[in-house]
């Protein structure tokens, strides 16, 4: 197809980036979290992975012609403040959580190992550079190619599998229930967070929805 990002380069870039998240996990993250405390450790975290998320996002949206991305990287990034559903998905999805929260736990209270600094990996960092990678290159190149449902379920699909690298050096090791239960939950919140950039053309109401949705599952789960 003219003016697309050929399956063959997807792929390759998606099992190269997997692989590199996967030794990043490895060598700098796993040793930097069991050798360095609160916000020393926070920043570093928070360092690589916009480091490497937000530069292979930028590397591969700069490695593509612009007339391959069904939305420019340009316009993207800009907030698109009338689209409505967002506000409402939005709404919905903190009222969803408050309330399982609530009904859980008998009543809303912080978790016992939060700590202020999470309010940086979970409520700034994570949001914008997975939204940026998936939504904002991969997503973006599969709309091109695809009709909007198949390219949605792919990237959602890619998303949850992108998880697999943290959970494969989560200590003490996750069990299988919960890494199914991890997986199938992440790639539907995938699969929403396309939804509102492929609707709203826009990264922001999935970043915003990303970062809230982290925060909220960290304070309070």
């Amino acid at each position: 197809m003219a003016n697309t990002i050929s399956r063959k380069r997807l792929i390759f870039q998606f099992i190269c980036f997997w692989c590199l998240w996967l030794a990043v996990q490895v060598v700098i993250n796993v040793p930097v979290e069991h050798h360095l405390y609160g916000w020393p450790q926070e920043l570093t975290l928070d360092a690589v992975k916009l480091l490497v998320w937000c530069g292979g996002a930028w590397w591969f949206i700069r490695q593509a012609d612009s007339r391959s991305l069904a939305i420019t990287p340009a316009d993207q990034w800009r907030p698109n403040w009338s689209f409505r559903a967002g506000y409402w998905i939005w709404l919905v999805v903190v009222l969803y959580l408050l309330v399982q929260f609530y009904l859980s736990h008998h009543g809303l209270r912080f978790s016992r190992t939060f700590v202020p600094q999470y309010w940086g990996r979970y409520f700034i960092v994570v949001g914008v550079t997975e939204e940026f990678m998936f939504r904002g290159y991969f997503l973006n190149a599969l709309l091109k190619r695809v009709s909007f449902t198949r390219a949605n379920t792919l990237q959602a699909v890619a998303f949850a599998a992108m998880h697999i690298p943290r959970y494969l050096t989560t200590v003490p090791a996750m069990s299988p229930t919960a890494w199914i239960s991890n997986l199938v939950s992440v790639a539907v919140l995938g699969a929403l967070f396309g939804w509102l950039y492929a609707k709203s053309k826009s990264l922001w109401p999935g970043i915003i929805l990303h970062m809230t949705w982290d925060i909220l599952v960290t304070a309070f789960a």
